[in-house]
């Protein structure tokens, strides 16, 4: 008897425990803040905060490396800031700010892609991007290293039809602190 009363205690400990380090909002699971907070407005107006990470990597001949950031409970948006070359190699960019918007093969401008996931309904999702000419805007990255890149950001993006009509735009402005990506 005396080591079911131990295993309930220890059981009751672990909701207790779990419960206090759950988090619902999309922060980092591990500290608790939040590592992006973005304000959206045009078609649709959102603010969110969610998880932040970046990673770099290289198959197929092309490289890339990315700032992406997620948020869940459910998940409203994903949304990655990218340089892509598959004539050079692409790193991680030093503190400075950067152009977004649309450049093949560019080490230095960055393509930007908003997925718009209206109540966490993935089959209802929208996607904005710079793609098209005449969207972008700026990233700044105030600090980079190997563990950790920090900055903010100020696009516009266009949604466009199957034609690639362009169909709705938003601006998208936030901050972020992003962790290198745990693979």
């Amino acid at each position: 008897m005396k080591s079911i009363k131990s295993l309930s205690v220890i059981f009751m400990c672990f909701l207790v425990l779990s419960g206090a380090c759950s988090n619902d909002n999309g922060s980092d699971p591990i500290s608790g803040a939040d590592d992006f907070q973005l304000e959206v407005s045009g078609n649709f107006q959102s603010t969110a905060s969610g998880f932040a990470d970046f990673d770099g990597m290289s198959s197929f001949g092309v490289n890339t490396w990315e700032i992406s950031m997620n948020d869940n409970n459910p998940q409203s948006l994903s949304f990655q800031l990218m340089l892509t070359s598959s004539t050079s190699n692409v790193s991680r960019p030093s503190p400075g700010t950067y152009q977004v918007g649309f450049e093949p093969n560019s080490t230095s401008v960055f393509t930007a892609i908003y997925t718009h996931i209206p109540n966490g309904d993935f089959t209802a999702s929208e996607e904005y991007s710079t793609l098209i000419e005449g969207y972008g805007g700026t990233l700044t990255i105030s600090s980079s290293s190997d563990n950790k890149v920090e900055g903010s950001f100020n696009v516009i993006l266009a949604k466009t039809d199957d034609n690639f009509n362009v169909t709705g735009e938003i601006e998208v402005v936030g901050e972020f602190t992003a962790s290198r990506r745990m693979n």
